[in-house]
């Protein structure tokens, strides 16, 4: 695939409403209260905390510390495993450390953490999942845990499970399931403090490391040429422009208030018929397509099944009304 696809740090979402529950509209209100305070606990809370990313047989431990002090933002994600990476935010700057100027030329820096659940749209979210609050509570890292569960209305996305702290709503864990409840990837704290004694001296690059500030390119806001004749319910676009990576290059994106679809479409001379990749929770599909005898090479990154990538890849046709 040629499009570039980031590390997926703390890619996040939620799974059957029986007969025997509480009634469908209680739980599905219940449910969304829980997701919103959690999305706003990620930015609101003060925290420190070890969490664990499992995919397949890949196993990564990640550090999280978090702070709001005199009204700024301070952030702090670090890799314990492999290379020693962190990326410090400070508001909207983002400073990358790594441990030599080598590594900084081959890894792909850290994602920010919770922006995927920073989107989160309830209207979506009702057309393409069923919602549940499981009447019980958990254990997780040595808190009480609530659990929402969101079950999928077809075999367009998967199913996930968050398991939120009982007193403040924050993400304790998550799992990540195919329709026929095989686990496909799983996050989940093994210890966290929510009254940390954070410093800013703590969000300061260590003497003798390696920084590398990242400067978040603003794309171009651009006419979106492209359209598609069939969505998933819910799913619709999240911009009505699209956005401009380089030259030549647009990008689209789609979303059903939880899960997105990234799409990136540039002119090509090589003709390629459609191939995908499996990664585990992601998928990823490519071809060319030729509008007007003008070839483009369409390409779909998202955390969906194979079928829908591969029916949205056939489904994108250019806009009838642009000039």
């Amino acid at each position: 695939m040629k499009v570039n696809l980031p590390l997926r740090i703390f890619c996040l979402l939620l799974c059957c409403i029986g007969a025997n529950v509480v009634k469908a509209d209680t739980s599905e209100a219940e449910a969304l209260n829980l997701l919103r305070n959690m999305t706003q606990s990620f930015s609101t809370l003060s925290y420190d905390g070890v969490f664990v990313h499992s995919e397949a047989l890949n196993m990564n431990s990640m550090r999280i510390r978090h702070d709001l002090m005199a009204g700024v933002e301070y952030e702090s994600l670090e890799d314990l495993d492999g290379d020693k990476v962190e990326v410090l935010r400070i508001q909207d700057n983002v400073i990358s450390v790594y441990p030599n100027a080598l590594l900084t030329n081959r890894r792909t820096p850290l994602p920010p953490m919770f922006n995927r659940f920073k989107n989160v749209e309830s209207e979506r979210l009702l057309k393409g999942y069923d919602m549940i609050v499981e009447p019980k509570t958990s254990r997780i890292a040595g808190r009480d845990a609530v659990s929402v569960r969101l079950v999928p209305r077809d075999n367009y996305r998967y199913g996930h499970q968050f398991w939120l702290d009982k007193d403040n709503h924050f993400l304790l864990k998550h799992d990540m399931m195919k329709t026929d409840g095989q686990l496909l990837e799983r996050i989940q704290f093994t210890s966290v403090n929510f009254d940390p004694d954070l410093k800013q001296e703590d969000f300061v690059p260590k003497k003798d490391s390696y920084s590398e500030p990242v400067l978040d390119a603003q794309p171009r806001r651009v006419k979106n040429l492209w359209q598609f004749d069939w969505l998933p319910d819910g799913f619709a676009l999240v911009w009505p422009e699209a956005r401009s990576l380089d030259e030549g290059t647009s990008m689209l994106l789609l979303s059903d208030g939880m899960t997105s679809v990234s799409v990136f479409v540039e002119p090509t001379m090589k003709a390629k018929k459609l191939s995908i990749l499996d990664m585990g929770a992601t998928i990823a599909g490519e071809r060319s397509i030729n509008v007007n005898e003008h070839l483009y090479l369409l390409t779909m990154v998202g955390e969906v099944p194979e079928p829908t990538i591969e029916r949205l890849m056939m489904a994108i046709v250019p806009r009838v009304d642009h000039d």
